[in-house]
């Protein structure tokens, strides 16, 4: 089985011989409650030698962190300390630069001082028709798609709520749109520069009986990263690797860190409440945050659901206005609604190569719609179902004959 940690064997190959993911909500989860493995995996890479096979590590932070859920503006007097004009400074800005901080400061260079390594400016990407602020340093790469804290804890109740992000600079139309985005970024990162399919999945975990008392936020970004996870390992033929990381209930267990992960936990939280601090915000450094930095949870999936099928019974999320069915799907594909008959649909699948292979245009005439697809090729398709102008769902789906 693949773990998202540990030591490799060095081979040299100018690519790196596993992508490790971690998803997030906020830009001091991974710190705090999955430091010492994010730390290991960023640091099983050769600088001095940087042609070596080593990890590529992709850390997806999916919420801005904004404490006041979508007015950013009382979340704190916020100054950038190298502005000359001194002028307010956003608040989810603030813990940007902080999770930017722990990062370099985990891939620090191995083996004594060396030169300055220069630090990169942000870059916008087009992913899955979203603008989405990306950060690239040495095996690391960052993904900030900066969604409205409240808007976003919408999603727990509520798969059809449309989410913007803080900045402006995208709009989500739906739990679809956003679990499918999670998965382009991973089909993106998992390029021709990774050997093989060696991806490890990182995410908070989503079963409340073995990680109780979370924070909605963590929870709706470990569920979207299983769901994208299950769209990648289809696409890929494999069981990907899936870690599961419990989070304030870590508190309440046992100390499990030897001394060098503790230190390097603290480390990473600590150089991000030194970030906030610098910009007049609350560091939010406490004895809660050193009892996290101390214990570290999690357990490992690959095929298996991450929870159990009585909590999948009641997951609001997991019941969807649509749901599609089986896949892969050889004579027919079924779509089961919770809508009432006669609503408008309008039904599009398009192949991988974007093309539209089936347009139904018309009302509801039952729970259950069915699309013969015995003359679609095998592969992958991309189902869009909207009623009245709204997109109820965008899912894969795959077809094997």
């Amino acid at each position: 089985m693949l773990l998202c940690s540990g030591s490799i064997k060095a081979q040299y190959v100018k690519r790196y011989n596993q992508l490790s993911i971690y998803v997030i909500a906020h830009q001091d989860d991974w710190q705090l409650f999955m430091g010492s493995n994010v730390y290991n995996d960023i640091q099983a890479f050769d600088e001095i030698t940087p042609d070596i096979n080593g990890k590529k590590v992709v850390i997806i932070y999916t919420t801005a962190g904004n404490l006041n859920e979508d007015d950013d503006t009382k979340s704190c007097n916020c100054r950038d300390p190298f502005d000359t004009k001194n002028l307010p400074f956003p608040y989810w800005k603030v813990r940007e630069v902080g999770s930017k901080r722990s990062l370099h400061l985990a891939a620090t260079r191995k083996g004594g001082w060396g030169a300055v390594y220069p630090y990169p400016e942000n870059k916008t990407v087009n992913i899955g028709g979203h603008d989405i602020t990306r950060y690239e340093y040495k095996n690391t790469v960052s993904y900030y798609l900066r969604l409205k804290a409240g808007a976003y804890s919408n999603w727990y109740h509520t798969p059809n709520a449309r989410v913007e992000t803080v900045d402006g600079s995208a709009t989500y139309a739906d739990w679809a749109d956003f679990v499918n985005t999670l998965y382009y970024i991973f089909k993106t990162e998992k390029d021709s520069s990774v050997l093989n399919n060696q991806v490890c999945i990182g995410y908070q975990d989503v079963n409340e009986t073995t990680n109780p008392n979370d924070h909605h936020d963590h929870y709706i970004a470990g569920r979207a990263s299983s769901e994208a996870a299950k769209l990648l390992g289809k696409e890929l033929d494999t069981c990907l690797s899936q870690t599961l990381f419990v989070d304030y209930n870590s508190q309440n267990l046992p100390l499990n860190l030897v001394s060098p992960d503790i230190q390097n936990e603290a480390a990473l939280t600590s150089v991000y409440c030194l970030a906030l601090l610098d910009y007049n915000a609350w560091p939010e450094w406490g004895s809660i945050y050193q009892d996290w930095t101390s214990r570290n949870y999690s357990r490992t999936i690959t095929c298996e659901n991450p929870t159990s099928n009585d909590l999948l019974a009641k997951d609001s999320l997991l019941n969807m206005v649509v749901k599609l069915y089986p896949s892969p799907a050889d004579r027919n594909l079924y779509l089961r609604f919770n809508l009432p008959l006669k609503s408008n649909l309008l039904i599009k699948i398009a192949d991988s190569k974007g093309s539209i292979v089936y347009n139904y245009n018309g009302p509801l005439t039952s729970s259950t719609f069915q699309i013969n697809t015995t003359k679609f090729a095998s592969g992958y398709y991309l189902a869009t179902v909207s009623s009245d102008n709204v997109i109820l769902t965008k899912t894969m789906f795959e077809v094997i004959h």
